[in-house]
């Protein structure tokens, strides 16, 4: 038995056609391609003897006679991307019905391989389908003079007379940051496609629009790629960001993100919203089913043909046609989660614990003292210490060596009728700094936490055990969203608000400093915030910068830039000590004081850093049974250094939610916000 397949026998020839059909070959060549000048009749007679023989043209002996090959060549930056895949298949079903043929090439996002793959397919096909080309524009536009005829695919060129069919990528992005901003989505990261894309420089054009829109809108740009892979190798860097939702160059990127968030226990969406572009056939399969930006594939390989053909043709190519996306939701996004209010955790089981922490998720933020380890000379009071900032960095200190009475943020005031609530020595006319036996204390009665909110009431009891005066104080902690503009993001903040309204128990009780007393310049007396004394620190106002232009005055905001500095040192080698302190990372405090209620600002740089308000900046305050004092400090932190622009926005942003504020307000008198 044979294996070898039977013999098809002779290859009919165009001279055996001519030979049966009793025309010469010129005539049969005339009538196969097509010319109008040969006889119906014999023309008739010659395709019967084509039928007859089963004679087939060659391709090769036909494109030499003709000049064309009636083939063209498809360049893609990837294959295996499932969005070339779509295009290339509307070009070959488009030409295939004009009897044309497709040859495709790969140059693997490869700018170098771009013009030579190309230049290569072009020696080969009569045209060229340049599809997402990488190029730089001056080598691109000297390429394209060489490919004639060619069709651009993803890739305008203005005043080009080169046709192209594109994609509104920019529209693209607006409408799913738009659409993502309706969920309630304020920190987007936006995972960047190749370097040389066209497509990704459209989508940032289309973030620009959408900041634009969105004033309280923030995208950082993450580097990735267009692959599966980078999708996957980038899931690091996004759970390092604070961003609710991502927004993907493409659907591989974004499925291969996914993939890696399920293996990290990220659940998707609840936790993190995920969005891709292109809309591949994978999209609405995957798990879950991937939202993305539609856009149609099939329809722009087609035109390309259209396009392709007309120029064959020696006509125009036609003007730029742009087709525009649409965002597709599926499963992948949903409505930002709900801010968790702060778990406040006591150390012991009881109504008025020692020692109180606000966690927010698994960060640890704020502890907050009763005061009752204090020594009597450092006037007991509450004091929360440590502050840390979401990004793990430390922005209060106590006990410091320059001022041990110093308890990170307390409500601290110098001379209430006498008494000293700050603690340390007395500044007495003639005398100077003085240590006096005239310390009082603040004593916690009760403590309520009401939905993260903590609410405290205080005496105020003076070395004589009178009580002088009755507090209710608030404690707010939470994390926001803070514009950060000129950077291309914003940022998650921590925001720390404190509030006091002081009732006296009967009588009039008066609020002074040393400023009252003689010290010119140290008004100092209400709520402080000590910071770090080992930070390098620089200060920012609305008025101005430097600890001169801040000090004394009502700015609308003050704010200290704590940078970034070495750790402890590493060759220290008695290991009974405590570990070393983290290196400090770059982090800004602003702090302001509602509107309504404003003092002026008591602040230290130089000296040590501190700001506080200054309930009697040059005069005593005066608080009645009528004319209870409000007052309070409220600090954003963000981890990163600022600018005057970027604090003054923060503050606006502030500001704006103060005043859309829907909680009651006090129908007490209020104090003025005066130091007369």
């Amino acid at each position: 038995m044979s294996n070898r397949f039977p013999s098809a026998g002779p290859t009919p020839t165009i001279s055996d056609v001519a030979e049966q059909a009793g025309v010469s070959k010129a005539t049969v060549s005339r009538v196969l391609n097509g010319k109008a000048t040969v006889d119906a009749t014999i023309a008739d007679r010659v395709l019967a003897a084509v039928d007859a023989l089963g004679y087939r043209p060659s391709m090769l002996a036909r494109s030499l006679s003709l000049g064309r090959t009636n083939t063209i060549g498809v360049v893609v930056p990837d294959l295996e991307n499932p969005m070339f895949q779509e295009i290339l298949r509307g070009v070959t079903r488009a030409a295939a019905t004009d009897g044309y043929r497709v040859l495709v090439t790969d140059t693997e996002e490869d700018p170098a391989d771009e013009a030579a793959a190309a230049r290569e397919a072009r020696r080969r096909c009569d045209a060229i389908v340049l599809c997402s080309p990488r190029l730089a524009e001056p080598e691109l536009r000297a390429l394209l003079a060489e490919l004639h005829p060619v069709v651009l695919v993803n890739r305008e060129l203005a005043d080009s007379p080169v046709p192209s069919v594109s994609i509104d990528y920019a529209s693209g992005m607006e409408q799913v940051l738009a659409e993502l901003h309706a969920l309630g989505h304020r920190r987007i990261l936006y995972l960047a496609g190749p370097a040389a894309s066209q497509g990704d420089r459209l989508r940032r054009v289309g973030i620009a629009r959408a900041r634009s829109d969105h004033d309280d809108l923030s995208v950082d740009i993450v580097p990735a790629g267009s692959a599966l892979v980078d999708g996957a190798a980038v899931v690091d860097s996004v759970l390092q960001h604070d961003a609710t939702a991502v927004v993907a160059f493409n659907d591989l990127v974004a499925l291969g993100l996914v993939s890696a968030l399920r293996g990290a226990g990220v659940s998707v969406p609840s936790a993190l919203s995920v969005v891709g572009f292109d809309d591949i056939p994978f999209a609405a399969f995957a798990v879950p089913a991937l939202s993305t930006v539609s856009v149609p594939r099939r329809e722009l390989g087609a035109e390309a043909w259209t396009r392709l053909r007309d120029t064959i043709g020696g006509a125009e190519g036609g003007h730029p046609l742009v087709f525009r996306p649409r965002f597709v939701a599926r499963e992948s996004t949903a409505a930002r989660p709900a801010a968790s209010p702060p778990v406040w955790h006591g150390t012991e089981q009881h109504p008025i614990s020692p020692e109180l922490t606000a966690r927010l998720g698994d960060r640890e933020v704020l502890v907050l003292h009763d005061g009752s380890g204090l020594e009597p000379t450092d006037a007991p009071r509450p004091f929360a210490h440590p502050v840390t900032s979401l990004g793990g960095t430390v922005v209060t200190e106590s006990a410091p060596d320059d001022h041990p009475h110093h308890v990170g943020l307390s409500m601290a005031v110098a001379d209430v009728d006498g008494v000293s609530y700050w603690g340390g020595r007395t500044y007495v006319a003639g005398q100077g700094s003085t240590m006096l036996d005239n310390h009082g204390v603040q004593r916690v009665t009760e403590t309520v936490v009401d939905a993260g909110v903590l609410r405290q009431s205080l005496d105020w009891v003076g070395r004589d055990g009178t009580t002088e005066l009755r507090e209710s104080r608030t404690t707010v902690v939470e994390e926001v969203a803070v514009p950060v503009p000129g950077v291309g993001s914003g940022r998650s903040a921590l925001r720390v608000a404190v509030s006091s309204v002081l009732q006296t128990t009967g009588s009039t009780v008066t609020i002074g400093s040393p400023a009252t007393n003689g010290r010119e310049g140290a008004g100092y007396g209400g709520w402080f915030w000590r910071l770090p004394a080992d930070a390098h620190r620089s200060v920012l106002s609305a008025d101005g910068s430097g600890e001169s232009t801040a000090h004394g005055s009502r700015a609308a905001w003050v704010a200290f830039v704590l940078e970034a500095d070495g750790s402890a040192d590493p060759d220290a080698s008695d290991t009974t000590e405590p570990a070393p302190t983290p290196a400090r990372r770059p982090t800004t405090v602003l702090f302001r004081q509602p509107a309504a209620n404003a003092f002026p600002w008591f602040l230290r740089a130089a000296e040590y850093p501190g700001v506080g308000v200054s309930l009697a900046a040059t005069s005593r305050t005066t608080i009645t049974a009528d004319t209870p004092l409000v007052t309070g400090l409220e600090a954003v932190v963000v981890d990163g250094t600022l600018d005057a622009e970027q604090a003054d926005a923060i503050h606006r942003t502030l500001l704006t939610a103060e005043e859309r504020r829907t909680e009651p307000r006090s129908t007490e008198p209020r104090s003025t916000g005066s130091d007369a």
